[in-house]
């Protein structure tokens, strides 16, 4: 492997080591072109080794060691890491490969080794296997008390069985030696991924294969994977059939990359080096157990709670819960809670008869805790306050499930609170208290590090890869920043079978939701300021390396805090339409959600150009945008944005088959109201059938800025304070109206109770 990986750079061709993880590879200069998968290398061995003595508070070590080929293994690359980490090596003993436990009970090394050490890192060789003679020595010289910790590090998988399995050795006196001992090897390993791929591979070829042959089959088919995404973005950026020759450039494509392979996720560094994924077990009576069953007496574990202790509570229950607390509302019985109608929507189970909210997901692989995560939830689990609701534990690694518990609160939160009580003092005609509270925002919002997100949630149907246009298209849209245009935050992918894109969060909801809110009277003023933003967005847009928006209508143009309109979703609609069609996503829509989603798409669709409309009908995805149609868009909901699209939905729904050609028509306004003649000219001409008829952007902002101007004085926030002294003139009668609603509900409280009292 090490001459064929130097001789490849002569070549120009890529090479993938699959299943050495020598140390030697690493070294760029003499091995620019290789890339390897394999699950474990040494150097990485060393890094977990150290991780598990830190987790420990370990500063003290022993090493024992084959006296033949140990440049190898992974305790060449460990000693210097101990050193930088001040971790002191006691001792240092070497034993020959081959020597049996009578052999190296007699050299005297483990006095030795008795004397200078109590953490004792063990490896005599590659596999598990070659310990067995130091293991079965030191429990005859009865070095296996309490006082040891012995630690195998287990590069290669070269047996399917145990050592305490194998048919030529005492297998109880086997098994009492490696008792308690603890054992690091790559996650990849895991028998779960090897039976599937055994089973296919017996499939597809008839054949069963050894255990070792399967895990270097399963390598093979990871180096393999590699090389054809290299080579086929190689392709797409490049082209030519020759594309293959270039071994330096296929090279470049395999780094920075991750897919899901045979032997689980590969993740590739910048090197093209597979970043290995570490598991640590405690052998006890002969098994494997993911080491934080042993945690619990190193740390107060009483957190971690056994998944068979939970029962999920059953949600049809609690549905039908909803639908008789609504019924006994409408039939005028006061049920004792205001909006109780779907107010708690939290996932609930109960442990040992304690009722609880969960967060469920689903655990993708084994699970360990730093120290600093264990202090935490420690911390959790003690911390008590009457305005601090009760941490009660995590269920992980159990099931494939990670379950977070919290005790249950009847009431749900206060979010939800707020809005049934908003409702309810709507319904009975009261001020609500705050403006357009009506559905205002409806995006789907989550945090990420502290910030405030709206996201857009589907479901991966498989693992995807973005081609270069795409991640070109996405750098750009992270670096795009200015006043008028909403922040991209990033997309979450190929992780929990979910596609999440994130925007950074605006508080006041869309265009959309805002200019069609009854209870919101915007003058013109705010219109005109509207319709500025909007235009000095897609000026920018175009102007950019970006160059269009590609679905710009008024649910994509937010308003923030200070009633600036920000465009969002430029760019990211056009990844997702394509996405959907080729079926490796699927968009998320709640139970009883899809006519509303329908709906959406019909209030977006309608401001489209017909260009796009037809390809949309033909094709059945979103095509590609382009500058004309973004103008097309503009001049439908961008500035003329309520009169024009309200009536156009009108004139949609009122015609027929008949009807070719179907354009709305302006209100005839007098007065402040009215707009002059040149601007509706240009707005029409926004609207014409051909697209490179339509007038670019620059030409439009021209116009708008000639034509569109604030009547009133002061900023946009200056008269909406205006407007808000307005509402809280009205804050009294709100009050008062809500103190007779209480009052109304207290005395049929009392008219019912009376009526239950024995008389």
């Amino acid at each position: 492997m090490l001459v064929i990986g130097k001789l490849a750079p002569r070549w120009n061709v890529p090479i993938i080591a699959h299943m050495s993880g020598d140390d030697a590879l690493s070294d760029r200069s003499v091995f620019p072109t290789l890339g390897s998968v394999a699950l474990t290398s040494a150097s990485e061995m060393a890094r977990a080794t150290l991780t598990f003595l830190q987790l420990n508070n370990w500063d003290e070590v022993g090493f024992v060691r084959t006296s033949v080929n140990y440049e190898r293994l992974s305790m060449q690359s460990l000693v210097n890491l101990l050193k930088k980490r001040d971790v002191k090596v006691n001792i240092q003993v070497e034993f020959d490969p081959f020597a049996s436990a009578e052999e190296i009970m007699a050299s005297g090394k483990l006095k030795q080794l008795k004397n200078n050490a109590r953490v004792i890192i063990v490896e005599m060789g590659m596999d598990i296997h070659a310990a067995t003679n130091f293991m079965l020595a030191v429990h005859r010289s009865e070095m296996k008390t309490d006082e040891f910790v012995y630690i195998i590090p287990w590069l290669a998988h070269l047996n399917d069985h145990y050592p305490w399995e194998a048919t030529t050795v005492d297998k109880q006196e086997v098994k009492a030696a490696f008792e308690n001992a603890i054992v690091i090897t790559a996650h990849g390993y895991d028998k779960k991924f090897f039976d599937e791929f055994q089973m296919k591979f017996s499939q597809a070829t008839g054949m069963l294969s050894s255990h070792y042959a399967t895990l270097a089959y399963m390598s093979l088919y990871d180096a393999l994977f590699l090389y054809g995404l290299a080579l086929r973005d190689a392709y797409e950026e490049i082209g030519g059939y020759d594309v293959h020759q270039n071994g330096s450039f296929i090279w470049s494509k395999m780094t920075n990359r991750q897919f899901i392979g045979a032997t689980g996720q590969v993740l590739m560094n910048n090197k093209a080096i597979r970043v290995p994924s570490y598991a640590t077990y405690h052998i006890t009576n002969g098994t494997l157990r993911i080491v934080v069953e042993k945690e619990r007496l190193l740390y107060d574990m009483t957190w971690r709670i056994p998944r068979d202790s939970v029962r999920l509570l059953d949600s049809s229950k609690s549905r039908s819960e909803h639908s008789l607390a609504s019924k006994s509302q409408s039939s005028g019985s006061f049920s004792g809670s205001l909006g109780s109608k779907n107010v708690v929507s939290a996932k609930q189970a109960t442990s040992n008869g304690v009722r609880l909210a969960i967060k469920r997901f689903q655990q993708m692989r084994n699970i360990t805790f730093p120290k600093s995560e264990l202090k935490l939830l420690k911390e959790l689990k003690l911390t008590e306050n009457e305005n601090l609701n009760k941490f009660y534990g995590i269920c992980f690694n159990q099931q494939n499930e990670f379950i977070v518990l919290w005790l249950f609160c009847t009431r749900g939160s206060l979010e939800r609170s707020e809005h049934s009580l908003a409702s309810k003092s709507q319904s009975s005609g009261s001020f609500s208290g705050s403006l357009g509270s009506k559905n205002v925002v409806s995006a789907k919002q989550a945090t990420s590090n502290g910030v405030r997100l709206a996201i857009k949630r589907f479901q991966q149907m498989r693992n995807i890869t973005f081609p270069k246009s795409e991640l070109k298209l996405l750098k750009e849209l992270k670096l795009t920043e200015n006043e008028n245009l909403n922040k991209f935050y990033g997309i979450c992918f190929n992780q929990q079978n979910e596609f999440i894109v994130l925007w950074l969060f605006c508080t006041r909801g869309s265009l959309e939701d805002i200019l069609f809110n009854e209870e919101l009277k915007l003058g013109r003023n705010f219109q005109v300021a509207f319709a500025k933003d909007v235009v000095k967005g897609l000026a920018f847009l175009h102007g950019s390396p970006l160059l269009i928006h590609g679905l710009l209508c008024l649910q994509n143009c937010l308003v923030d805090s200070n009633w600036t309109v920000k465009l969002t979703n430029f760019g990211t609609e056009s990844i997702i339409s394509e996405k959907l069609y080729h079926n490796e996503i699927k968009l998320i829509v709640d139970e009883g959600g899809e006519d509303e989603a329908d709906r959406l798409a019909d209030r977006k669709y309608v401001q489209q150009a017909p260009e796009i409309i037809r390809e949309l009908v033909t094709r059945k995805t979103l095509p590609p945008g382009s500058q004309p149609a973004d103008i097309y868009s503009l001049g439908m909901g961008g500035f003329s944005c309520k009169w024009v699209v309200a009536e156009l939905m009108e004139m949609i729904s009122m015609s027929n088959d008949d009807d070719q050609l179907i354009r709305p028509t302006f209100p005839s306004s007098q007065g402040t109201e009215s707009y002059n003649l040149q601007l509706l000219s240009c707005i029409e001409a926004c609207w014409l059938e051909l697209p490179e008829m339509r007038p670019n952007i620059k030409k439009v902002k021209t116009m708008v800025n000639a034509n569109l101007r604030s009547t009133g004085k002061g900023s946009l926030v200056d008269q909406m304070m205006k407007m808000m002294e307005e509402y809280t003139s009205n804050l009294e009668n709100m009050v008062r109206d809500r103190t007779a609603l209480l009052e109304e509900a207290q005395k049929q409280a009392d008219r019912l109770l009376n009526s239950m009292l024995p008389k």
